[in-house]
C-alpha cells in the first residue's frame, strides 16, 4: 500500500462521518424511504473498530504512523479497555481521542507528501 492511498482511506474516516452522536441507538443498517443505507456515525462500535483501530494497525505494519500517534494509539487502547468502550454508549471523549489518532497520522503523512 502507498502513503496517500493510506493517508486517504484515513481522511474518509475522519471526515466522511459525523462526530454527532444521535440521541437513538444507531443500527448497523437504517432504513429511508424503504431503501437501506448505513449511517455514517463515528459513536458506531464498527467505527471504531475499522475507521480507527483496523487503519492505525495497518500503517503501523506499513511503517506509516509516526511516534505521537503509536503512543496516543496505546493510550487509547488502555482507556478504551479500562472503560469498557465495547460494552458502553460511545461518548463525545471517545470520539475526540480518536480524531486525535487519526489527525495525528494525517498531519505526518500529508507533510511528507508534499
Amino acid at each position: 500500500m502507498e502513503k496517500k492511498e493510506y493517508l486517504e482511506m484515513l481522511l474518509e474516516a475522519r471526515d466522511t462521518y459525523s462526530d454527532e452522536i444521535p440521541k437513538e441507538l444507531v443500527h448497523s443498517v437504517a432504513y429511508v424511504d424503504g431503501k437501506p443505507i448505513i449511517p455514517r456515525f463515528k459513536c458506531r462500535k464498527m467505527w471504531f473498530q475499522c475507521g480507527l483501530i483496523a487503519n492505525v494497525e495497518l500503517g503501523l505494519d506499513a511503517g506509516f504512523v509516526n511516534e505521537h500517534a503509536k503512543r496516543l494509539y496505546k493510550d487509547f487502547v488502555e482507556y478504551m479497555n479500562r472503560t469498557d468502550l465495547p460494552g458502553r454508549l460511545t461518548t463525545h471523549e471517545d470520539i475526540r481521542r480518536a480524531n486525535e489518532i487519526l489527525t495525528s497520522i494525517i498531519d505526518d503523512l500529508e507533510g511528507q507528501l508534499k
